[in-house]
């Protein structure tokens, strides 16, 4: 096995005037084209390219042909996993044993939900806190949705930008809570969501919304919802507005010129504004802040994951395609899944928004096997006890974690010893290649963005923040040999997790960042900053999950004792198995000791 190879990008940070002429420099012909050469020279990138033509994935725990001979790498575009009969008839005995019912659900035991602590100070307003008071009259979704907005405009007063929301339809939303109301008044409650305030990320087609991905220029009207809005509004959710992100969600800080660069509702100074992290941030902050007990995110390269890690969210990242959705941008990369304020509450999201449709790409998601949250479900006896997690294998790349600031490697540390005295067999991994696995992201999805934005690019150059400019930029610049490359070095990294999930581990740990939230300084304030050394860092433990499409998640073990900015812990199953990762996700509620903190910057909205 190759050792563990990872290093850090080489390019420099770049901000104000200085980063919108770089930006205009590389759109020139011949000097943009060397500039972009060397860049990826100086970063190795035909490493990536030798070692695609090179590699034969018999040789690294692959699969051999029937005489045992290597077969050269295949190149594998769409990640779905293809089930063995096995597999099919253990999805389908797991759900005999434990069908999924959606009341059950909401109405287990909110001690369950998997974050809180023996000591517990504060605790954050979950579903079933909301649809309860609306039961026995405490509150109606009419006076919780008068109270977001005033919170949204107060925030928004004055000229600010609170980088929230990119839009709110603020009458429509009354009129629809005035329904939902009245329904709870007549005892004709429409699901188990009903009246319940999300969020959905500026991306998702959503009716009554344009997708405008959080520029100034894009503004297509929505005819109707994605499939997974569609069922969360079907069990009566209320869509309060598309969140804002990262400018067409190429970016990991939540950088966003036109609607705001939203503020971490965590640190202890409250005059430093940290980022949220990206490209989902306004979903994060939403969800953080108390705005809302749950938001829509859309992961291409850890848009999910980053930004819940920073905001001490819970972020699930789920199988590509177990929550059916198509995306434009980033077709073969990008997933839909929900961020919210704790475990429970993203497994009943994750149970309402998973399952296959009709009318998606090629019909991708009806390979999957029916939704279920068997192991969540079925382990409730020793929950929380000291065998909570007997016979649970956890595979650690100790170089890897070790890779990270030393409070995120210490945080990650104590979580394993935890585990252990859980029961958990801590077994040690290599992950192979990692550096040629991260090119072969980068590659892949700059590569999608630019093929669906180039128009754009082109017509609205100007309107375009510079660093999604050099984002595209970098995304022309790769040529057909390194694409095919990166879909080769994919094709190997799926065959590699799959042997290790089927014949080693359960689950595999990780830091979900190897740092806390970077500051927002205050030379990035006028055009941002192109800071690809912190992205590629931020990105350091996401790749796997959206190159291959393994599922994901993410949730906070701890808080910097300097900062109070929240330190998390990213935990990835094989495909489909997001029952394991609840199931996990659960036993963790002693980590916290004191539970999750409060946020600095927070809303309680059924005060």
């Amino acid at each position: 096995m190759a050792p563990y190879n990872l290093r850090e990008v080489k390019s420099p940070r770049l901000c104000g005037t200085l980063l919108d002429l770089f930006s205009r420099i590389l759109q020139l012909p011949i000097i943009g084209y060397l500039i972009l050469q060397f860049i990826k020279r100086q970063n190795k990138i035909h490493e990536m390219v030798a070692f695609a033509t090179s590699c034969h994935p018999g040789r690294e725990g692959g699969l051999d042909d029937d005489e045992g001979e290597p077969q050269p790498l295949i190149p594998l575009y769409y990640p779905i996993h293809e089930m063995t009969a096995e597999e099919k008839e253990m999805h389908q005995r797991m759900v005999e044993e434990a069908p999924l019912d959606l009341h059950e659900l909401s109405e287990m035991r909110q001690q369950r939900n998997g974050l809180e602590g023996d000591g517990e100070e504060f605790r954050h307003w979950t579903i079933s806190d909301y649809t309860s008071r609306y039961l026995n009259g405490t509150t109606t979704p009419s006076q919780v949705v008068d109270r977001i907005i005033k919170v949204i405009e107060e925030m928004n007063a004055h000229g600010k930008k609170s980088g929230i929301l990119t839009q709110m339809n603020a009458k429509e939303l009354r009129l629809q809570a005035s329904e939902s109301t009245k329904r709870y008044r007549n005892g004709n409650i429409m699901g188990v969501l009903d009246g319940v305030p999300i969020v959905v990320k500026d991306g998702s087609p959503t009716k009554g919304f344009s997708v405008t991905l959080a520029t100034s220029f894009l503004a297509d009207p929505s005819e109707k919802d994605a499939v997974p809005i569609a069922r969360l509004r079907q069990q009566g959710a209320l869509v309060v507005g598309m969140a804002n992100l990262h400018e067409i969600g190429l970016g990991t800080t939540g950088f966003n010129l036109t609607y705001g660069t939203p503020k971490n509702p965590y640190g202890k100074d409250r005059h430093i504004h940290y980022y949220t992290g990206g490209s989902s941030s306004g979903s994060a902050a939403a969800v953080s802040m108390g705005l809302v007990p749950l938001a829509v995110g859309l992961d291409g390269g850890g848009s999910i994951r980053i930004p819940s890690s920073l905001c001490g969210c819970v972020g699930l990242k789920p199988t590509f395609k177990r929550i059916a959705f198509d995306s434009i941008g980033a077709p073969s990369v990008a997933h839909m899944g929900p961020m919210t304020n704790n475990i429970h509450d993203a497994a009943l999201a994750y149970a309402i928004m998973a399952g296959e449709t009709d009318n998606d790409h090629r019909f991708q998601s009806k390979m999957q096997p029916p939704v279920h949250l068997h192991a969540y479900m079925t382990n409730t006896k020793e929950s929380g006890g000291m065998n909570s997690l007997k016979g649970i294998r956890i595979g650690v790349f100790e170089e890897h974690i070790e890779d990270a600031e030393a409070n995120v490697v210490s945080a990650t540390k104590k979580a394993i010893e935890y585990y252990q005295s859980r029961g958990a067999e801590i077994i040690p991994i290599i992950l192979p290649h990692l550096q040629s696995i991260h090119f072969a992201h980068s590659v892949t999805i700059t590569t999608e963005m630019m093929s669906s934005m180039e128009p754009h690019y082109t017509d609205h150059f100007t309107d375009l923040s510079p660093e999604t400019r050099i984002t595209l930029a970098v995304g022309k610049s790769w040529t057909a040999c390194e694409f095919l490359a990166a879909q080769k070095i994919r094709s190997y990294a799926m065959r590699h997790m799959e042997d290790v999930f089927k014949n080693s581990v359960d689950v595999i740990l990780s830091p979900a960042t190897p740092c806390c939230a970077p500051i927002f300084r205050e030379d990035a304030f006028s055009h941002g900053e192109s800071n690809l050394a912190q992205t590629a860092n931020l990105m350091k433990y996401i790749v796997h999950g959206n190159l291959i499409g393994i599922p994901a998640m993410v949730f906070p073990i701890a808080y910097d004792d300097e900062t109070s900015l929240p330190i998390s812990l990213q935990i990835q199953a094989a495909h489909w198995r997001e029952d394991l990762l609840f199931h996990v996700a659960r036993e963790s509620q002693g980590i916290l000791k004191k539970g999750i903190a409060k946020p600095t910057m927070y809303v309680d909205i059924l005060q």
